[in-house]
C-alpha cells in the first residue's frame, strides 16, 4: 500500500511538470492505473466469494469429503498416506464409494489395491 501512495504522489508531482509527454511518465501512469484497478477488484472478489459460499450443494460435498479424509487420517494413518498419493480420480471414486455406504475395510482394501496397482 505504501508503494501505491509513493507512486501516486510521484505521478501527481510529475504530471505538474511540462514533460508529461515523456514515455517513462506514461508508463508510470499505466502502472498506477493497474494498481488502482487491482485494489478495487479485491472488493469485487470478496463479493463473489460470498455468493459462492452460499452455494450449499457444492459446499456440502466438500465438507463431506473433508470429513471422510479427516476420519481416514485419524483412524487409519497408513492407509491415509497411500490415499493422498493416489490420483484425484481414484480419490474421488473412493469418496463416492464411501458416500454410497461402503465399509471402511472395503475402502482401505481398495486404496491399497489402487496404490499398489495403478
Amino acid at each position: 500500500m505504501h508503494r501505491v501512495g509513493v507512486a501516486v504522489l510521484l505521478l501527481v508531482t510529475l504530471r505538474a511538470t511540462p514533460a508529461a509527454d515523456d514515455p517513462y511518465l506514461q508508463l508510470l501512469d499505466q502502472e498506477v492505473s493497474k494498481v488502482e484497478a487491482s485494489v478495487t477488484d479485491k472488493g469485487n472478489n470478496a463479493a463473489t466469494a460470498q455468493v459462492s459460499a452460499g452455494n450449499s450443494a457444492g459446499t456440502a460435498s466438500l465438507v463431506s469429503r473433508k470429513h471422510f479424509e479427516d476420519v481416514l487420517q485419524e483412524q487409519h494413518v497408513g492407509t491415509y498416506s497411500f490415499y493422498r498419493k493416489l490420483p484425484e480420480r481414484s480419490r474421488e471414486e473412493i469418496f463416492l464409494d464411501y458416500s454410497g455406504g461402503a465399509s471402511m475395510e472395503a475402502l482401505r482394501k481398495k486404496i491399497i489395491d489402487r496404490f499398489l496397482h495403478p
